[in-house]
């Protein structure tokens, strides 16, 4: 999407958007708007032509300079209901609208909709998140709305720099969606790997580390090599350490993946239903590169270790099963009780290389467990961490401004001796009780090496059913974009 800046309108053939509040008076510059309108903007908004209820579009044609120009509006409701949330699903059910009728440009006038700083990065956030697609091998002919919108913004203050930083967060996003919509036979580990060397390559203070599957089995990641043993398309761990200067002697973030790039389940093997939709199982680490490609775009001064670790789950006679035993990077052995529970056992080994980065916090990501789902639905992300709710409050209060629900679950002393329940290894990746999502956080746990860490389950939050104004069904992006802010921020 192109956008350009103006202090003021300037009279042209394309349509104005404003926003509308209950109250038109809160205006900052209802003088204004009212004046270009001549003066009938309340008159329209009494006779219901423009709408200020929230979320509704309406549009209208104004004679302006003897011209008759088309009024976009979308209703904010009551000003003092006005949140980051709401201000955000305004803006992408706007652009969604713009998408829908063809529009192929506007010119917004940014003091309607407050003109603070959190509106003009949820311009640029949801000018591209929200009109989202995945057009991936399908032919088409006609440019993506993306490609080919252009918008005009007009304000007296200076926000390009704010609309830019939406804008760069949003696409990271939207790289994040590609990965996990762009099916599993153009996604493989050794594809993914080469796709995240070419994204960072030559890029300023960042650096690549690969390792494949002679460097997994040389160096000891029996996890990650009993996982992807069975696939002809080899396990991959890549590392991604963005060390700004102004960072040099300040220990990194670490971010960790789970990117299983297909999961059959392996021996312990998902139905005919129960498979579909595992390409999905890449999520956490495609969410986490689109964290490091956003922090990387945006410079910020911080030092951050971002690893995905990459593997299919399949079936052969090479395969992990059921009762097998195998050592992980930390030393400790694992009974393998069910292959279906393979994102922990790769989890295991990435974090326990993270922690060798002497982080001041590790964050792993992953499309973990339905049973996260059957405890608290599939629009709750489930947190587990083994410190207090202080480590992660700033990611729960930032994911709230664009509508993400964090959830903590328990992690305790139960979890720990069910983990250890193996009469035959230090560990088990699996037991028949409840509480197993729980058991997985607690199995990952074994591995962080002492670090301050914190466990996302986004097996229900990593893909959505259905349309929002935050975009289409499938691949969201979940917590990307609270978690760069709160590196940002220097809240983690």
């Amino acid at each position: 999407m192109n956008i350009k800046y103006l202090e003021r309108y300037e009279l042209s053939e394309e349509p104005i958007i404003i926003g509308l509040p209950d109250n038109l008076h809160d205006l900052s510059n209802f003088d204004d708007v009212d004046s270009l309108l001549n003066g009938v903007l309340e008159d329209l908004v009494k006779e219901k032509v423009l709408s200020t209820k929230f979320g509704e579009i309406t549009s209208t044609g104004v004679t302006i300079q003897t011209e008759v120009k088309k009024i976009i509006a979308i209703g904010l409701g009551n000003s003092q209901d006005m949140n980051s949330h709401k201000m955000h699903k305004a803006f992408g059910r706007l652009f969604q609208h713009l998408k829908k009728n063809d529009e192929t440009s506007a010119q917004l006038l940014f003091e309607t909709f407050g003109g603070d700083v959190g509106a003009a990065e949820a311009i640029g956030y949801m000018a591209h998140v929200s009109v989202y697609e995945y057009s991936g091998k399908k032919h088409r002919e006609e440019r993506p709305f993306l490609e080919s919108f252009e918008l005009t913004v007009t304000s007296m203050e200076p926000v390009e720099a704010h609309v830019t930083k939406g804008m760069i967060i949003g696409q990271s996003v939207n790289s994040a969606r590609d990965i996990s919509e762009t099916p599993p036979n153009y996604m493989t580990p050794e594809i993914f790997a080469d796709k995240i060397s070419t994204m960072f390559k030559g890029r300023d203070h960042v650096g690549i580390q690969i390792k494949d599957e002679f460097d997994l089995s040389d160096e000891g990641y029996g996890l990650i090599t009993a996982v992807g043993k069975a696939s002809e398309n080899k396990p991959r761990l890549v590392t991604v350490e963005y060390r700004h200067p102004d960072a040099h002697d300040i220990k990194p973030v670490a971010l960790v993946g789970k990117g299983i790039t297909y999961d059959s389940g392996g021996y312990s093997i998902k139905s005919k239903t129960g498979m579909p939709g595992m390409k999905y199982d890449l999520s956490g680490a495609a969410n986490v590169i689109g964290m490091i490609q956003g922090i990387v775009e945006m410079k910020l001064p911080v030092h951050v270790v971002a690893t995905v670790v990459l593997a299919e789950n399949m079936i052969s006679g090479n395969a992990m099963k059921p009762d097998d035993v195998f050592t992980s990077l930390s030393g400790q052995t694992v009974e393998v009780k069910n292959t279906d529970a393979e994102g922990r056992l790769v989890l295991g080994d990435a974090v326990f290389h993270a922690s060798q980065y002497s982080p001041r916090i590790i964050l792993d990501f992953a499309t973990l467990t339905g049973a996260v789902i059957a405890a608290i639905g599939n629009e709750r992300t489930g947190v587990f961490t083994n410190k207090d709710q202080e480590l992660v409050a700033p990611i729960f209060d930032l994911s709230q401004e664009v509508g993400d629900e964090l959830w903590r679950l328990p992690l305790g002393d139960k979890e720990e001796r069910s983990v250890k329940s193996s009469k035959v290894a230090d560990l088990t990746n699996h037991v028949e009780k409840p509480g197993r999502a729980s058991f997985a956080a607690g199995f990952i746990r074994q591995f962080i090496n002492g670090s301050p860490w914190a466990h996302f389950d986004i097996a229900g939050t990593g893909t959505r059913s259905k349309n929002n104004a935050y975009g289409p069904k499938g691949a969201t992006g979940v917590l990307i974009r609270s978690v760069i802010k709160a590196v940002e921020g220097d809240l983690i």
